[in-house]
């Protein structure tokens, strides 16, 4: 791959690249190493600008965002779950959302409106504070005095009564409600600097490492651990933002703690234990929310601990996930991966496996500073993620594939075999492919989700360096943060990924030198910075250095073409930047539910068109760019299209045809074979 750098002023290349350096923890274990020591910036000094700011901007004002409490207060306002409606020994089921009935398995989803609620409120807090929606603020605030209400005084924070915390011998959400809860009362906190929520989070921790106390207890050795538990390791998600603000190293040792009880035991969810990382013939198999937010603890005990094991433990995780990567960038999971390989015709992902999966592309940037993971959140965002939003109502597919064909229950399986598709709930009648803002008949955890992403991804776009700023994620936004002391404003200027152009302008400097280091997207083949400023560059970074000054400009501009890539089946698929791009097909919508509030609805989509495009072969003749100026409501409809030919099997034909963003499509058609 070439690149070629402008620069105003002489271009001067460092011997050694973009600042880096190896470090330790606090508690003096070496990491791995890591080049930048990137550290994420506060949550709210990142703000959407241009069309992400209208999309995020109407999701909170009209869309699932900001009313999902009105579409199921029954879930969210009404079961106060961590307070007066903990749940007792005398609690045998609940109203959680899902209309199936399990009866005597009722109990092992009682802690579902814990998450529903908790990832919901992470959602809203970041939303509003990154916005800066006043209305919303107030809401939240409201919230978060609610929950510091519900403490106990001997600091505990949680959703079961004193003759359960603790005690449990089976399937339970102890951990889990906690880390979700937890997790958004942070994201609080960044936002505020509140001290008191700090400290209500700090003492609700210190209760449950005295509960569980370290190296002598096994919070994980229980009887039917079910989902509850395994997503209880994610519990190490406190302990590392904590860590963070803190840098005491007991959250870390506690963190480390908990993945090895995990492995301990036998649990349900077991793609993460390290006797199945470390055995290259395992292939993931498990429920795949599970199996991609349980790379973070898996991360975090790679990076900071001494024992080797665990780096290789996550090698071996990295090498099996490969196989499960769509075209898109969702990773199987329907809601079960089952050993299969990504497959765009077959095979779908689950909303929260896409949310799950890109905070851990999240994490690992952060840790070890390579930009193929800046990479992977980009690739998964703005198709799989995109592609699975409604592009013109306010609703998300709680299960969607690369190739979809249907949207009623899962039609577009193709040949896969009756048993397997029911288990992997890939099958006719699945309620799970439709559009809707609540997906209540199943279970509320994606829309949830869903209101978490947008929000991770500008978590990412800017992290601080030992240097400066490291620039990972391009998007219109404003940077708002301090560097040696002084305050720093950068809004970045581009309708990307639609169009390939940068423009970062420093509106406010702290009047010393310091480094702006920009990624190097792996798709682009020429990249052009033209900046006043001294450059270097390493593997995945140029490095501008310089005392920048309120006005000064820096150009970006990144050279690619329409790409054919091959999928795991071997077909083709055609990207364009970070984009990539379907042909869509035509579907009649089916409403099959209407909610109170306008705007709201379930929508089923059946296949209308003739069978002509699905039978469409590449043909190997270059296609172009069009662009026209985005409509910000809809750029995913508007922005950029690929034109070019296709060859039409059926007809015998080559057809012009033009192909979309999958995040504009609902019904579509990504790979084809070439001819």
């Amino acid at each position: 791959m070439k690149y070629r750098y402008i620069s105003i002023i002489i271009l001067v290349i460092s011997v050694g690249g973009c600042h880096s350096e190896r470090l330790k923890s606090e508690s003096g274990k070496s990491e791995v190493n890591m080049r930048k020591n990137l550290r994420w910036i506060p949550v709210g000094n990142v703000k959407p600008l241009g069309w992400m700011r209208d999309q995020m901007q109407h999701d909170l004002k009209e869309g699932f965002v900001g009313y999902l409490d009105k579409i199921v207060p029954d879930l969210i306002i009404e079961d106060d779950v961590y307070g007066k409606d903990r749940l007792t020994s005398k609690v045998k089921n609940k109203n959680v959302g899902t209309e199936r009935k399990d009866d005597d398995w009722e109990i092992q989803y009682l802690w579902w409106n814990s998450e529903t609620q908790s990832n919901w409120w992470d959602g809203m807090i970041r939303y509003a504070f990154m916005l800066g929606d006043e209305k919303s603020k107030k809401r939240v605030r409201k919230y978060v005095d609610h929950i510091l209400s519900t403490q106990d005084t001997d600091g505990y924070i949680g959703i079961y009564a004193r003759d359960l915390r603790y005690k449990h011998i089976t399937e339970n959400g102890e951990l889990w409600a906690q880390a979700t809860l937890f997790r958004s009362l942070l994201g609080y906190y960044e936002a505020t600097n509140d001290k008191k929520v700090l400290s209500a989070v700090k003492r609700a921790v210190s209760r449950t490492m005295q509960a569980y106390p370290l190296n002598n207890s096994e919070p994980f050795n229980i009887f039917k651990p079910y989902a509850g538990a395994g997503h209880g390791l994610m519990f190490t998600d406190v302990l590392y933002q904590l860590y963070l603000i803190t840098n005491h190293s007991e959250y870390l040792d506690y963190a480390l703690f908990l993945y090895k009880d995990y492995n301990s035991h036998s649990m349900e969810e077991e793609d993460i234990m390290l006797k199945n990382l470390l055995d290259p013939d395992y292939h993931f198999a498990g429920h795949g929310v599970h199996t991609y937010e349980h790379m973070r603890p898996l991360a975090l005990a790679a990076y900071f601990s001494d024992e080797p094991k665990y780096k290789k433990a996550l090698d071996g995780y990295i090498q099996k996930l490969t196989r499960v990567i769509s075209p898109s960038g969702g990773p199987v999971g329907d809601e079960w991966i089952f050993g299969r390989v990504a497959s765009a015709d077959s095979i779908g992902y689950d909303y929260c496996n896409l949310q799950e999966m890109l905070d851990s592309y999240n994490l690992m940037l952060r840790l070890s500073g390579d930009a193929k993971w800046a990479d992977a959140i980009e690739k998964l965002l703005f198709n799989a993620a995109q592609g699975a939003r409604h592009p013109n109502e306010s609703s998300i597919a709680m299960n969607k594939s690369d190739n979809s064909y249907e949207m009623a229950g899962g039609e577009n399986a193709g040949n896969e075999q009756k048993e397997r598709l029911e288990q992997s709930c890939f099958f006719k009648g699945n309620p799970r492919y439709k559009y809707s803002p609540s997906h209540q008949d199943v279970a509320v955890c994606c829309p949830p989700n869903a209101s978490r992403i947008y929000p991770y991804y500008l978590k990412a776009m800017w992290m601080h360096s030992d240097a400066g700023l490291s620039l990972n994620l391009f998007g219109p936004s404003e940077l708002n943060t301090r560097i040696k002391g002084g305050p720093v404003k950068i809004i970045q200027l581009t309708d990307y990924p639609f169009d390939l152009k940068v423009d970062l302008v420093i509106e406010k400097a702290p009047g010393d030198k310091f480094e702006i280091a920009i990624r190097k997207p792996r798709w682009a083949i020429n990249m052009v910075v033209n900046s006043p400023a001294v450059v270097s560059e390493d593997e995945d970074y140029i490095c501008l250095s310089k005392l920048w000054l309120p006005g000064d400009r820096i150009h970006i501009s990144f050279e690619t073409q329409p790409k054919f890539n091959t999928d795991h089946d071997g077909h083709k698929y055609l990207s364009y930047g970070p984009l990539v791009f379907a042909l869509p097909l035509k579907g009649t919508a089916t409403e099959i539910k209407k909610y109170s509030f306008p705007g709201f609805r379930d929508l089923i989509y059946r296949y209308a068109d003739s069978q002509s495009k699905k039978t469409y072969q590449f043909i190997n003749e270059p296609f172009s760019v069009k662009r026209n100026s985005p409509d910000h409501r809809h750029p995913w409809e508007t922005a950029v299209f690929l034109t070019g030919k296709m060859y039409d099997q059926e007809n015998k034909t080559v057809r012009e045809v033009e192909l979309r963003p999958m995040g504009g499509t609902i019904l579509r058609k990504i790979t084809f074979s070439m001819r």
